[in-house]
């Protein structure tokens, strides 16, 4: 896995697959969830060396961006040690505060270039860093050829308030369509939530009701930030549950099968050493075991995709 190469244009080995859908602001009407009439394609009969295409969803301030970025280091690198010797892959340009020390003194990270990103804000708290879709591909070392694409996409609950949430999920749609097709959704939490917004449910309800029926089956559940739980979905999980219950989608599966734990906080340990932000040797160890899980999810998220992707293929033959 460590030959694998990532595809984005902000690095020499990476390349950007689609560009950011444009979409005039004035165009935009709010939807309305139920009344939207398109249903989009998921999970095609393709040929050997298809992408499979993974809508990435969550709440703004859930660490889309990050947990991208993060995944591309641990498909690419298989121990913290081998990272540390290496370049970090940054995918988007990253900037977040660090505390070391114990006085707590606060670092200031970035890597890439923050002022020539043009579609990412990372100037106002609250609002999705991540302002269009974008895509980034992965070569995952399959037998077949297969890649690997993941969308990222604006964050809902949006402190612009509820038609920033509207433009967000009209823009995200219309980009899915461009694209053509998805193949699964991955929907990404935080392990110690305590409630799930109204406005997530709503943005959740009303994509799946543009998209074809059978993509239900093809829903997996991610979660950042797990070391704090031990690596489970933590309080989260039980509103999850409730959530499908709600919006009648009790038939998507939420079990270990398709539930993965991360935790990114291991990516900014690495990007703050290439800042020179100096790190006990305890810290180093929880983020070595932290790198060590969260390579091994990352693996099996892979291999999760790649065998439901040809069992829907098989079906659709």
């Amino acid at each position: 896995m460590n030959e694998d190469k990532i595809e984005h244009t902000s690095s020499p080995s990476i390349e950007t697959v689609f560009a950011s859908s444009n979409i005039p602001e004035n165009s935009i009407e709010d939807p309305v969830v139920g009344e939207v009439s398109n249903t989009y394609p998921v999970a095609p009969s393709a040929p050997s060396g298809e992408t499979i295409k993974i809508l990435l969803l969550g709440e703004t301030g859930v660490g889309k961006s990050t947990f991208i970025n993060a995944f591309a280091n641990y498909h690419k690198y298989n121990t913290l040690a081998i990272a540390e010797s290496s370049e970090p892959v940054v995918l988007m340009p990253v900037s977040f505060v660090i505390t070391t020390g114990n006085d707590f003194a606060e670092h200031i990270v970035q890597f890439g270039d923050i002022n020539d990103s043009h579609d990412e804000d990372f100037h106002h708290a609250g609002q999705s860093v991540t302002q269009h879709c974008k895509s980034y591909t992965f070569d995952i070392n399959h037998s077949d050829g297969k890649k690997l694409c993941i969308i990222d996409t604006p964050g809902f609950y949006d402190t612009r308030g509820v038609e920033q949430d509207d433009y967000n999920m009209q823009h995200i749609l219309d980009y899915i369509k461009d694209v053509n097709c998805v193949d699964f959704i991955c929907v990404l939490f935080k392990p110690n939530d305590t409630r799930l917004s109204i406005f997530y449910r709503s943005c959740f309800t009303q994509l799946l009701s543009v998209l074809h029926r059978n993509s239900v089956n093809n829903i997996i559940f991610c979660f950042t930030n797990s070391r704090s739980t031990f690596y489970s979905p933590g309080d989260t999980a039980p509103l999850i549950k409730k959530m499908l219950t709600q919006v009648s989608l009790v038939n998507i599966p939420f079990k270990k099968d398709n539930v993965f734990c991360f935790d990114s906080e291991s990516f900014r340990y690495l990007v703050a050493l290439h800042n020179r932000i100096p790190f006990d040797h305890l810290d180093k160890e929880e983020y070595e075991k932290s790198w060590i899980h969260s390579v091994s999810q990352a693996n099996r998220l892979i291999q999760y995709i790649c065998d439901n992707f040809d069992d829907s293929r098989r079906r659709n033959q």
